[in-house]
């Protein structure tokens, strides 16, 4: 009866009843490990951060991956090693708690090319206020093809979604200034060698130079595997161009990706701000007539 008489907590636990039966759902139905988020609206190269897309808010774009050739020889039909993938993803977020992602892989293979499609989800716990006390927490399952950096005959022994809990903190220090931290444990992807689990971290800081129109942004982070490293671009209009490097530690695995995305986030400040400054105006425009009306008697 109490659910019946306070509505606010019956919302609030009818949209944690859904977001845990989500997780749920894709506990049950996702049937590949990931391998990798690849430069997503709230992600680094291509780890999670605690962060996800508002209500509403969307990015939709595609991704180039190359791999080098093994050992750095010339690629021949012996040794070539490379893969080169396309995808085209959507990413969009749900009661600002929840961020969906869908991918349609293209992978051409010496062996033979494949297509996939897959599913991420992720849930966040605990959000940040600006710079805060509090980390923004959020945990979560990828299912991306194992297939797109694995050799066929790796495939069948991972065939399990990657879940992980990942913290992110950002810190505002003297010169430096603004950056983000990110740290998180998980499973698949992200497991060291032969363990179960395993730790990632990243690092993110933003530039915003006059020149750019638009802000600037410099990833690094240890995936569980290697460290990659990687720059994007966002312009006013919300075009997105990234490209980044993987497993720098390993010359052999070098992965390149290039990356280009659109997102709606900065069209909904504009019109967010848009709406506050035609209050404010309204407000000053009230406030000002009933100044002249009470000067008049």
């Amino acid at each position: 009866m109490c659910f019946l008489k306070c509505p606010l907590i019956f919302t609030l636990y009818y949209r944690y009843q859904i977001l845990l039966l989500l997780l749920l759902l894709a506990f049950i139905t996702i049937p590949h490990r990931a391998s990798g988020e690849i430069f997503t609206e709230r992600g680094l190269v291509d780890i999670p951060t605690g962060e996800v897309l508002r209500h509403g808010i969307f990015g939709a774009g595609t991704y180039v991956t190359v791999q080098s050739s093994s050992e750095n020889m010339p690629p021949t039909a012996e040794n070539n090693s490379s893969i080169n993938a396309l995808a085209i993803r959507l990413n969009f977020g749900l009661f600002d708690r929840v961020e969906f992602g869908l991918e349609h892989l293209w992978n051409e293979h010496e062996s033979e090319p494949f297509t996939e499609r897959t599913v991420n989800l992720k849930v966040q716990l605990l959000k940040e206020q600006e710079v805060g006390v509090i980390p923004s927490v959020a945990i979560g399952i990828e299912a991306l093809s194992t297939k797109l950096f694995l050799e066929d005959s790796e495939t069948e022994e991972n065939e399990n979604p990657s879940a992980f809990l990942v913290v992110s903190k950002a810190f505002n220090l003297p010169r430096i200034h603004q950056f983000s931290g990110h740290i998180g444990v998980g499973t698949q992807r992200f497991a060291f060698r032969e363990n179960p689990m395993g730790l990632f971290v990243g690092l993110r800081k933003e530039f915003q130079p006059a020149f750019a129109r638009g802000d600037v942004t410099m990833n690094v982070e240890f995936d569980g595997i290697g460290v990659n490293a990687g720059m994007r671009y966002i312009t006013t209009s919300g075009l997105q161009v990234a490209l980044g490097a993987e497993t720098l530690n390993s010359p052999s695995e070098l992965r390149y990706l290039t990356t280009v995305s659109w997102t709606n986030e900065q069209l909904i400040k504009q019109i967010d701000e848009t709406r506050r400054l035609i209050k404010q105006a309204t407000k000053l425009a009230i406030e000002a007539k009933r100044a002249v009306s009470g000067s008049s008697k």
